[in-house]
């Protein structure tokens, strides 16, 4: 019997607020030079980046403030190598640090729209929630301003528990806190590899959400939207 759900944050319950053209003016404004409209393509592919340099090691990136911060920063240089290639590193690094401490905040970030209803059925159901991210200590404010909180049990960042997604140790650090057994909670995420492997090593049920359809056939449970969760869980339950 399924006892508990565990989420994900980002592209999960949270999304960036900012359209990629704010995001570009405001690495404009920090390096101090114009970045003409063709220059302006969407960013590189955050997983690639992560597993291309560290191997499946990549996201333990986020065990800690310092390694999430030094990651971001070099992740916002690559990115900007080709916009300002004749740009002193330590200008383009100190742009990427700022765009770091812009995403810190709140207002950068927005639930998405069936966030709140799904997590309040899910508080209906008597389900224990939880989130599960590979996050800075940041992550707690952010879910706050936007009340998240009001609505889960308890939030897990990894740079705080010093464990972060695919290994096993967050998971169990979590269901630690949360006073279930793996076998009897669902997690939630977007990423194949962290979210759908990493749980299921501790033995979690994972579940990804793909809201726009895009994700190949996998071996795990597919959503469209957060209120879909239940539908799996019902599932569960029912097999035994």
């Amino acid at each position: 019997m399924i006892r508990a759900i565990f989420y994900d944050a980002g592209h999960t319950l949270v999304r960036p607020r900012a359209e990629i053209d704010e995001v570009w003016d405001f690495l404009a404004h920090q390096l101090g030079m114009h970045i003409p409209e063709e220059r302006r393509t969407a960013f590189p592919d955050v997983a690639a980046f992560f597993y291309s340099r560290l191997g499946e090691d990549g996201l333990g990136s986020y065990a800690s403030d310092r390694a999430a911060r030094a990651f971001w920063s070099e992740y916002y240089a690559y990115a900007l190598q080709p916009v300002a290639p004749g740009l002193p590193r330590e200008e383009i690094l100190s742009a990427g640090n700022a765009l770091y401490d812009w995403y810190a905040e709140p207002a950068q970030w927005e639930p998405f729209p069936e966030t709140i209803d799904a997590l309040e059925r899910g508080r209906a159901r008597g389900l224990v929630q939880g989130v599960v991210s590979d996050w800075g200590s940041d992550l707690l404010p952010i879910l706050h301003a936007h009340e998240i909180t009001r609505l889960m049990d308890f939030v897990v960042a990894s740079a705080v528990v010093g464990s972060s997604k695919p290994h096993r140790e967050i998971f169990l650090y979590a269901l630690a806190r949360a006073g279930v057994g793996a076998g009897e909670t669902v997690y939630v995420g977007d990423s194949y590899l962290a979210d759908v492997l990493g749980s299921r090593a501790a033995g979690l049920h994972p579940v990804l959400i793909d809201r726009e359809g895009k994700a190949p056939p996998i071996d795990a449970p597919v959503v469209r939207a957060l209120t879909d969760v239940l539908d799996v869980v019902g599932r569960i339950d029912a097999a035994g």
